[in-house]
């Protein structure tokens, strides 16, 4: 067949142009024609099945509006910016150094002071013992703690309205104010509570009360048994009040209750927990 009778090859369905490719060379070659030296036929182009041709590029995916809103977040909180801050004015700074001053001058000064005052006047005192009354118990010089718990308490329940007086146990070494001037401080035991009849009769203090209707003597377990107590006395102590004696029963070793009387519980100031001087010596009371 002529090749000038051929009718051109219409395109296929899928719109792909015709394959020029020769037989047995799928890329073609324009060699292979020249060689020849006449026109060879073209053959026909293989038809494409529409499921065969190739897919036609996708083009890239502009980001959604709703990822960019997504990520910004993310980058901004990958750069954070630091806000801008306005320049403190004289006033702040001398407000702030003054805060600073005071908050010290509180924590160092005001603070411990106002402890001290607290435990001081409520909880805990020192005393150093002056004179031979309490011989052998206590010395001259003796460094004593007191405890003001017992007076604190009965202070509160009268401030509560609560007529309660502090009355310390029978035996303890009590610090009070002389009754007669309260300038001076005294340091006895306590022998006698309310409501107990104290006779000293022949060198011994006997107690008699509802407890002990026949009597006993509360020198047991602080006196030596030779102790002879001097001043003959019987009487009931009142209440609120004790009667009080210096351990050294010498004549003229204490000024107590059997000399100027009773003692009236509003002038107890606490009693001895602790010798704490000499070193020595240290011993709870």
């Amino acid at each position: 067949m002529n090749n000038d009778d051929q009718t051109p090859q219409q395109p296929d369905q899928t719109g792909a142009a015709p394959n020029p490719q020769l037989p047995n060379s799928p890329l073609g070659s324009t060699d292979n024609a020249a060689s020849a030296g006449t026109p060879q036929p073209l053959p026909p182009a293989p038809k494409l099945h529409p499921l065969d041709a190739p897919a036609p590029p996708t083009p890239p995916t502009p980001p959604s509006p709703s990822n960019e809103s997504d990520t910004a977040p993310t980058q901004a909180s990958s750069n954070p910016e630091e806000p801008a801050t306005e320049p403190s004015s004289p006033l702040s700074t001398i407000a702030s150094g003054f805060s600073t001053v005071f908050g010290a001058i509180f924590s160092w000064i005001i603070f411990p002071i106002a402890v001290v005052l607290i435990l001081h006047n409520f909880v805990f005192q020192a005393y150093h013992v002056l004179g031979t009354s309490m011989v052998p118990t206590l010395h001259e010089a003796d460094y004593l703690i007191i405890s003001k718990l017992g007076y604190t308490q009965a202070l509160v329940e009268r401030t509560l309205g609560q007529n309660k007086a502090y009355i310390p146990a029978r035996g303890q070494v009590i610090v009070f104010r002389y009754p007669k001037d309260p300038s001076k401080v005294f340091v006895k035991r306590v022998v006698g509570l309310p409501g107990d009849r104290v006779v000293i009769k022949n060198g011994t203090v006997t107690i008699i009360n509802k407890d002990h209707p026949s009597g006993f003597n509360p020198d047991t377990n602080y006196e030596s048994k030779d102790t002879t107590t001097l001043i003959d006395t019987d009487e009931i102590v009142q209440p609120n009040n004790v009667f009080v004696m210096g351990d050294n029963r010498s004549p003229g070793g204490s000024y107590d209750s059997r000399e100027w009387g009773e003692l009236p519980s509003s002038y107890i100031i606490g009693n001895a927990v602790l010798r704490l001087l000499p070193l020595d010596q240290v011993r709870v009371m």
